[in-house]
């Protein structure tokens, strides 16, 4: 648990740094291409913690998975998928929901949560969910969100085909991307 907790707090503290201060602090100091190659080192070794972390952390029961909590994941995973593709297409759904990759990491999250019951599944899924939520409220305070131009509906439907696509991907090779089979 410790190593995925130190992966947790290496790879969201990293991420929070945009949101801050210290992210303007750093690029003056040594530049933005270290800044970057720094960001993406950091990060990586946190993601590999996490999942080494995860991996090898001992289940431990904490609570009863909710009875609806695996059928609510077979259709939250895809609009989560749908919007982690818009937030990076030109789409109007940018122009609706103003952080599209942050809500939808909220939905992968809080349907996680309730599908699984162990403490490291929850710990995991439970960070990812906070930060969002932390990230959501640091760039709207900071008044960082910029509105999305309009564009064709083409765009909207291209990401939407994307975004499930993905999720099928993600269905499909589950067992071996996580260890844990769907089915």
């Amino acid at each position: 648990m410790t190593v995925l907790v130190v992966g947790l707090i290496l790879f969201f503290g990293m991420h929070l740094v945009p949101s801050t201060p210290l992210r303007a602090t750093l690029v003056e100091r040594i530049g933005e291409d270290p800044f970057k190659g720094v960001f993406s080192l950091v990060s990586l070794a946190g993601f590999v913690l996490i999942v080494y972390g995860f991996s090898t952390t001992e289940f431990v029961a904490l609570l009863d998975p909710q009875p609806w909590g695996r059928g609510v994941t077979y259709w939250a995973v895809p609009l989560a998928m749908v919007l982690l593709v818009a937030s990076n297409t030109p789409n109007n759904i940018k122009r609706v929901l103003r952080h599209p990759m942050l809500i939808g990491l909220i939905i992968w999250s809080g349907a996680h949560v309730a599908a699984n019951g162990d403490l490291a599944s929850t710990v995991l899924f439970v960070s990812f969910g906070g930060f969002a939520l932390l990230d959501i409220v640091l760039v709207e305070v900071q008044g960082r969100a910029k509105p999305a131009a309009a564009v064709s509906f083409i765009w909207d439907l291209v990401t939407v085909v994307i975004g499930l696509a993905l999720a099928a991907v993600l269905f499909y090779f589950h067992e071996y991307i996580s260890g844990m089979p769907l089915v």
